[in-house]
């Protein structure tokens, strides 16, 4: 600050010098005028004298011839010559010290332009240093310190007095940096965002994010070098690396398995023992690899990821994980985002939950199907009228149903026992599994009675479908122990129009049902309509 402050001084100095040297130049340039108005003056006399010389008849012969010698004459002659001369001799002098004059005020006026420039440059440059956000020092290239900003005084805590005796190479705590940097900076010119660690007056050490670069000040090299306090981000990091290792510790030692997702990259950063154990592979051959690739699909881990973004984490979510061995297995876990030091990670921990899955399965199984021939007890199917009613309203698509029964059942009970009548019904069962769609719904209703639901279907396609079913099932032989019988069944099909309830639905087919039985079994009937497709029943 006190370099800044002589240089000032010695910048006003020399405005006041130009100043009175631009006072004196109109003096000069007023004995100027007044000389050339002179010497014009005396040159208009001589050439009037000499005019009137000459105007004497003869010429100056006659005039010369009374003057008595020859040296007298010649005297005279030379006399009156220079006093022509002399004039414009003068002239040519004062013109020449005229145009001396004027280069020199030329040139004190671009000095003055310049140093006036110097000035301003100086005053906006130290406007810059002094707005510039973050503490700068200003040194030149042995370490001596020319000019800080108030930034930069309060970090290191020197005293603004005694600025001009602290070299900023005497602040670092590494002494070997202080080469590196002169080294550095003589190679490149300029280093940028090197973190380093620095002493205080105080002595306390402070880390600082150092930029510097080489300038040149009025002609002298010099170092310019800023500073950001990063002391408070090293404590955060440096205690973020032992919340890491913690966090590794802890993963570690989980009992269940834990995956480290790249958030970038997608591929697994790291896995605990309990992962390698859940996937059946050692933690360096599963570490790198896509981390879609032990999921379902690639669509499945898509859509968690979606989500994720979208709310910061799940939790309680099931899923299904894919093994290498290409085994699926349900699992049930929660994903959250880590922002750790320098990388984004998605954390998954997870418990393998196919063993509770399966058991769930079956119960709902159980609870829903009938137990000999696998289709749907009667709650089950009528939930699913339920669901599809919707959806016909929704989609606005036709629904039919089909009432089906064994005929004379009891007889074939009575006659073979009553496990070849499972058998039987096991056999009706898998044929109509066997010829309807993965869309339909077929539930057993009662002993010997069937319901189907056929979404998309009117009552005529219905009908076609019990008429293939019947044909088949009355062509089946059903095997006993001295031989083979065959069964048949009638079929009611009804459209279930919309807007009418399940139980009218239910109520026409029946009635088609045992409009069947009445004609005399193994037949198709529609409600309302009549028999579809006649056939005469079997003996």
């Amino acid at each position: 600050m006190r370099d800044i402050g002589r240089q000032e001084s010695d910048t006003m100095s020399d405005a006041a010098a130009a100043f009175d040297a631009g006072r004196a130049v109109p003096r000069r340039a007023l004995v100027r005028r007044i000389s050339l108005v002179l010497a014009l003056a005396l040159s208009v006399s001589s050439f009037s004298l000499l005019a009137v010389v000459l105007s004497f008849d003869g010429g100056l012969s006659p005039l010369l011839a009374r003057f008595d010698g020859a040296m007298l004459r010649l005297g005279l002659l030379a006399l009156t010559g220079l006093m022509a001369v002399a004039p414009l001799v003068f002239l040519g002098m004062v013109w020449l010290a005229v145009a001396r004059e004027r280069r020199q005020a030329e040139a004190l006026s671009l000095l003055r332009d310049n140093r006036e420039a110097l000035r301003i440059s100086r005053d906006q440059l130290r406007r810059v240093f002094d707005s510039l956000p973050v503490p700068y020092v200003l040194a030149r290239l042995d370490g001596r310190a020319v000019q800080a900003n108030p930034q930069a005084l309060a970090l290191f805590g020197i005293d603004p007095e005694k600025l001009a005796g602290t070299n900023v190479f005497d602040l670092y705590a590494d002494p070997t940096f202080s080469e590196e940097l002169k080294g550095y900076l003589t190679d490149n010119g300029r280093i940028e965002n090197f973190e380093i660690t620095m002493n205080t007056v105080f002595g306390r050490k402070c880390w600082v994010l150092f930029s510097g670069a080489r300038v040149v000040m009025d002609g002298e090299p010099m170092l310019f070098a800023a500073f950001a306090d990063i002391t408070e981000r090293k404590r955060i990091e440096q205690a973020l690396q032992k919340n890491e290792a913690a966090l590794r510790t802890i993963i570690d030692a989980s009992p269940i398995p834990v995956i480290l997702t790249g958030h970038a990259s997608g591929t697994v950063a790291y896995v605990n023992q309990a992962a390698a154990k859940f996937f059946g592979r050692a933690i360096k051959e599963l570490v790198g690899v896509p981390a879609a690739d032990y999921w379902e699909s690639p669509e499945q881990y898509a859509a968690l990821l979606a989500e994720l973004n979208t709310r910061g984490f799940i939790d309680e979510r099931e899923a299904r994980m894919r093994r290498p061995d290409g085994d699926i297995r349900w699992v049930q876990g929660a994903t959250t985002v880590l922002r750790l030091q320098e990388d984004t990670l998605i954390y998954t921990a997870f418990s393998d939950i196919t063993e509770r899955k399966r058991k769930e399965s079956e119960l709902h199984r159980l609870a829903t199907t009938d137990p000999l021939t696998g289709a749907m007890n009667r709650r089950a199917f009528t939930e699913r009228c339920a669901v599809e009613a919707g959806r016909a309203r929704r989609s606005g698509y036709a629904v039919s149903l089909m009432i089906c029964d064994l005929d004379h059942f009891k007889r074939i009970n009575d006659s073979y026992g009553h496990a070849t009548g499972d058998a039987v019904l096991k056999v009706f069962t898998g044929i109509m599994q066997e010829m309807i769609r993965p869309s339909d719904a077929l539930g057993r209703i009662g002993g010997e009675e069937f319901a189907l639901l056929l979404p998309g279907s009117d009552a005529e396609n219905g009908a076609a479908v019990a008429e293939r079913v019947r044909a088949r099932f009355a062509a089946t032989p059903i095997a006993v122990a001295n031989g083979s019988f065959t069964a048949s069944a009638s079929f009611g099909v009804a459209l279930w129009a919309e807007g009418q309830s399940l139980e009218k639905a239910f109520s026409a087919a029946d009635e088609a049902l045992y409009e069947a039985k009445a004609k005399g079994r193994n037949r198709v009937e529609i409600a309302g309509r009549g028999e579809i497709i006649r056939i005469a029943p079997t003996a």
